[in-house]
């Protein structure tokens, strides 16, 4: 992606926590020569020394196939963004802008065709959603789980290429930040919340 320096993030832990937080992703992958993206949970994870990502997608959609030919595969997780006026920094020659965290993660996959690995990505995904839902999962009729499994394939993508980007107004002058600060932290939406809390932790604001 287009990646200024002064909005690189290449801190793994950080990164890891946006993919963890915001894991609906779009998972984009050539075909023919022409983009294609599916658009799905997934979870990633540490796993000896490399940044994992598992998921599963329905076994009519494509684009697993071309996974499975060794196709490098892009998942894009979508952290918070927002809206920024011009109206909220010193006058001017302002325009309005768009603030907002974004990774990229990139590898080979390898696609999962048993019944034990597909349950394992699932076991997961319940997990971080809703743990409460595994015994309910648990206690699905065979017929009923096994009909799911076989519409589905899973995949795990070994993560060779991590790419962050934080547009958090860390380019503003220090002039800008009291209002600024004042509308996005105190009395914007949630979105523009999640941002100005993103930019105090990272010492964008005292």
């Amino acid at each position: 992606m287009y990646l200024p320096p002064h909005f690189k993030q290449d801190d793994p832990a950080l990164l890891l926590e946006v993919m963890r937080r915001y894991n609906f992703v779009s998972l984009v992958c050539d075909i023919g020569g022409t983009p294609f993206a599916s658009h799905i949970p997934v979870l990633a994870e540490a796993h000896e020394g490399h940044i994992v990502i598992d998921g599963h997608m329905a076994r009519s959609n494509p684009q697993w196939q071309a996974m499975e030919k060794g196709n490098r595969t892009m998942a894009i997780f979508h952290g918070p963004h927002t809206y920024v006026s011009p109206g909220l920094f010193k006058p001017g020659n302002r325009v309005p802008t768009w603030d907002y965290i974004s990774v990229h993660a990139s590898g080979k996959a390898s696609v999962m065709h048993e019944a034990t690995e597909k349950l394992s990505v699932l076991t997961k995904l319940i997990t971080h959603h809703e743990p409460d839902f595994q015994l309910n999962f648990d206690q699905m009729p065979d017929a009923a789980r096994d009909g799911l499994l076989k519409g589905i394939v899973a995949f795990r993508i070994k993560i060779d290429q991590l790419e962050g980007k934080f547009k958090l107004g860390q380019h503003r002058l220090p002039e800008d930040i009291p209002d600024a600060k004042q509308t996005l932290y105190n009395t914007g939406d949630e979105s523009q919340r999640d941002i100005a809390a993103w930019m105090r932790r990272l010492g964008y604001w005292e």
